[in-house]
């Protein structure tokens, strides 16, 4: 298992800097025409999603493709269903390499961390709604001693809105340039955004109120 591990780090790792060496030639409409016309297109997608995860490119890339190949109802299935597939295995991935509990122990963060614990799936929501990359979320959320439940469910949650105002902006396509549905495609950005503002807030009062009450009142 331990030499396993060698081969896995040093692969992944290439394959971020090729990813970061190729950043120009990653992009939604490059995406989608390379998998638009396969009969397999959705099952491409996800396992293209995967990777991203894994690799560090950025998951704003692949909601708008999924928008561009799948239109809006079935983009957004897919995009998420993507999502969490690939923060599903950025986290086990991290936990694999043995570093759950890491940042519990850091002297300088591990107060914060214990408390973001006891948020459970509202503070995973919370940080998958900030700016923060979503690979990079994967990797600092694994490095602690969150629940796979609570990861699963408050990435879900998190994910959603800003997810539905891509896979939009894809799926209105060129209608963007041309008054289509460009109206529709910033109604949802602007709800995306105004639902992540909201449950950011909700979410870091629940956290705050969490961590000022006695042991065994945590829900």
């Amino acid at each position: 298992m331990k030499n396993l591990r060698l081969i896995v780090l040093p692969v992944i790792a290439a394959g971020i800097v090729l990813a970061v060496i190729k950043r120009d030639a990653i992009d939604p409409v490059a995406i989608s025409r390379a998998i638009a016309a396969q009969p397999m297109a959705p099952l491409i997608f996800i396992a293209l999603q995967l990777a991203a995860s894994l690799l560090f490119v950025p998951r704003t890339v692949m909601g708008i493709a999924a928008g561009l190949v799948f239109g809006f109802v079935w983009g957004a299935i897919w995009a998420l269903t993507g999502a969490m597939a690939g923060a599903a295995s950025g986290f086990a991935l991290v936990r694999w390499f043995g570093a759950s509990g890491w940042l519990d122990a850091s002297p300088g963060i591990g107060r914060m961390v214990e408390r973001a614990e006891h948020g459970g799936w509202r503070a995973v929501a919370i940080l998958r709604l900030t700016p923060v990359p979503h690979s990079v979320c994967n990797t600092v959320l694994a490095m602690t001693n969150l629940r796979w439940r609570d990861y699963l469910l408050g990435s879900l949650v998190g994910m959603i809105p800003m997810t539905l105002a891509q896979v939009d902006i894809g799926a209105s396509g060129s209608a963007i340039l041309h008054g289509g549905q460009w109206v529709l495609a910033c109604l949802m950005l602007a709800l995306g955004l105004a639902a992540s503002f909201l449950l950011r807030r909700a979410g870091r009062n629940r956290i705050n109120k969490g961590s000022q009450s006695p042991p065994g009142k945590l829900d």
